[in-house]
């Protein structure tokens, strides 16, 4: 009992936090790895559908294509996606 008493608190305290928009930096590694994509019928990269999952939760986003910024303490997240293995 103490236990689900102390999820649904601990809950309770992240709710403000979750529903706070973030700043949100999205490194593209690499801006070779395209795809074709047959939900919207045209070539898309890796961060695609990240940044919009993103903008449509409230956040503001930010894409940086091949390279990483390196002040990144105006992020309050920053998401890495570092492409598909290619042989």
């Amino acid at each position: 009992m103490r236990s689900k008493s102390m999820i649904l608190l601990s809950s309770l305290l992240l709710v403000p936090i979750a529903i706070q928009a973030a700043n949100v930096c999205v490194w593209n590694y690499d801006t070779l790895d395209r795809f074709y994509d047959p939900q919207i019928t045209d070539s898309i990269d890796c961060s695609y559908w990240v940044r919009h999952m993103l903008v449509n939760q409230g956040h503001t986003v930010e894409v940086y294509n091949g390279y990483l910024p390196t002040d990144l303490s105006g992020f309050d997240v920053v998401f890495c996606l570092m492409g598909w293995f290619r042989c």
